[in-house]
């Protein structure tokens, strides 16, 4: 399956959306953002002509650019520099993280070779992260994790370097910052780093380049400390995981969050969801290995503290199948391990009969890797996760073919306003007859923002909740007159909001019903009815 054709899912609408014009909002009351915060209100409406330079009066403080509220800046950054560049598509949103997954083939490659001597074991290590199916999902998805991982195994390499020659310093200390900026959960490294120094590299800690490579990462990663200074001092708190961290009063609901949803005790289950059985199996015996043998002592024990800390991470944070996506890194070196351990063992130094020896460890090394090729190509390609989003989104591409009407859509905020009318202006008018689209209020927020509140932002076509909607058209039956609609239904196959459903999207449709049928129906891979869009014109 093409990467763009791959369902949305996870959180990738949150990060994509916010990308494209590089702005940190979520169209949520439950998560409002700066943006917001600090916004007086004007009036709202349609609008035939956007006023491009009233806007350019309004300007936001120039540190909110420095991060999010929320998240590090570079995922945001790197999304928002292929947007500009190739345009704007679920495909483009995920080459970043595609991109990172190539590299990441190869920096294990390399930090294999480097940990354990052998390039033959730098090459199976690097023949498994390309078919193993939780570095692959990463790799395909338009989220932080497979950017970070590739900073960490970055960061990784350069400091194994640094270890053998201390002109590394400075590259350890820059793809350090890089990796603090991709994603916080790379703080996992710095315990990671110190316990491994303070037991084998003492040596180090009167080193001037130890800390001038630390000092490197301060400066690169000043752009958060900016940001969270300029926070502090304007709203009383840090961003979102700062301000969690430290158990500040924070103006969201962080009881709701990942931890919640996701606790340290589902572990085994997330990772059962991207990680194969014999895979798990074969990288735990690596480690009762690692931790059993002489040789490689030094140089398992840097993977077996990235273990023990990214699991303690994990305790704090909520083992969500996006975090369980860190063990990629120490899982394929353990795994790696026990087939180098057993070759070395079994076939290359069996001097009773290496035929007998060899074989049954050549089937099992095949039988592994052949169950592990088909775990990922079952759940990439041949059953891969459909809800009827990507369909309904190319509908909706097709519909507008990337223009819009005239009636443009404003907002009261006048920060957002501005950036509606900016991308307005850069989109063609296609449409002869104003159009705008209604949408579903029970249809998960991620999902959501790509369908929906991206076309408003970025495209200029008007959007409106079913619940305004009924609201609006009860105070004002014509005030829709004129307008060509198309109302999008949610069904129980697509990605609906966990709680806090409501009914009027279904009264919506059943004053249409008795009208017209629907114009389309999206149906997933197994003929479920995801979504239903009604193209109507009241008058």
């Amino acid at each position: 399956m093409a990467l763009g054709s791959d369902e949305l899912t996870f959180d990738e609408g949150f990060y994509s959306f916010r990308s494209i014009g590089y702005l940190d909002y979520l169209e949520s009351a439950a998560q409002t953002t700066p943006v917001q915060w600090l916004a007086p209100t004007v009036p709202s409406g349609l609008t035939d002509k956007p006023d491009l330079l009233a806007v350019n009066e309004v300007e936001l403080p120039p540190w909110l650019k420095l991060s999010f509220h929320d998240h590090p800046p570079l995922f945001f950054l790197s999304q928002h520099i292929f947007f500009k560049t190739f345009g704007n598509s679920l495909l483009v949103s995920r080459l970043p993280s595609a991109l990172a997954g190539v590299g990441s083939v190869a920096l294990i490659f390399l930090i294999v070779r480097l940990l354990l001597k052998n390039e033959t074991a730098g090459l199976a290590a690097a023949f498994l992260g390309a078919i193993n199916f939780s570095a692959i999902s990463v790799s395909r998805l338009g989220m932080m994790e497979s950017v970070l991982i590739f900073f960490v195994l970055v960061n990784i390499y350069f400091f194994l370097k640094f270890l053998r020659d201390k002109k590394y310093w400075w590259q350890f200390g820059l793809t350090l910052g890089l990796a603090f900026l991709a994603k916080y959960v790379a703080f996992f490294l710095i315990p990671t780093y110190f316990v491994y120094l303070l037991i084998y590299r003492r040596d180090l800690f009167q080193n001037r380049q130890l800390y001038l490579s630390l000092a490197w990462v301060i400066v690169i990663f000043s752009p958060v400390i900016i940001y969270n200074i300029y926070s502090y001092k304007t709203f009383s708190h840090f961003d979102l995981q700062f301000g969690y961290l430290f158990g500040q009063e924070l103006p969201w609901d962080t009881t709701t969050g990942g931890k919640a949803q996701e606790p340290f005790s589902n572990i085994f289950e997330n990772l059962l969801a991207i990680y194969s059985l014999p895979f798990l199996i074969i990288s735990v015996m690596g480690l009762a290995l690692a931790l059993k043998a002489r040789k490689f002592r030094e140089e398992t024990t840097l993977m077996i503290l990235a273990v023990l800390f990214t699991t303690l991470l994990l305790t704090i944070i909520g083992s969500a199948i996006r975090f369980v996506s860190l063990y990629i890194i120490p899982t394929i070196f353990f795994t790696t391990f026990v087939f180098i351990y057993l070759y070395d063992h079994y076939v290359q130094h069996s001097v009773l009969d290496i035929n007998r020896n060899k074989k049954p460890a050549l089937v099992l090394a095949g039988l592994f890797l052949a169950y592990e090729t088909f775990f990922t190509i079952n759940l990439t390609f041949i059953n891969p996760p459909d809800y009827g989003v990507v369909k309904l989104d190319k509908y909706f591409d097709s519909v507008f073919g990337g223009g819009r009407s005239e009636a443009a859509p404003s907002h009261p905020n006048p920060y957002l306003n501005k950036v509606i009318q900016k991308y307005a202006l850069q989109t063609p008018i296609k449409l002869t007859q104003p159009t705008g689209i209604i949408y579903d209020d029970n249809i998960a927020l991620s999902p959501s923002l790509w369908l929906f509140s991206r076309r408003q932002y970025y495209q200029g076509i008007p959007i409106m909740s079913a619940s305004i909607f009924e609201e609006k058209i009860k105070n004002n039956p014509t005030a829709f007159f004129g307008l060509e609609l198309y109302f999008v239904k949610a069904e129980p196959a697509s990605p609906l909001k966990l709680t806090g459903r409501i009914d009027s999207a279904q009264q919506v449709e059943n004053s249409l019903k008795s009208k017209i049928n629907p114009t389309v129906i999206i149906k997933t891979a197994d003929g479920s009815i995801a979504f239903k869009v009604y193209k109507f014109s009241l008058k």
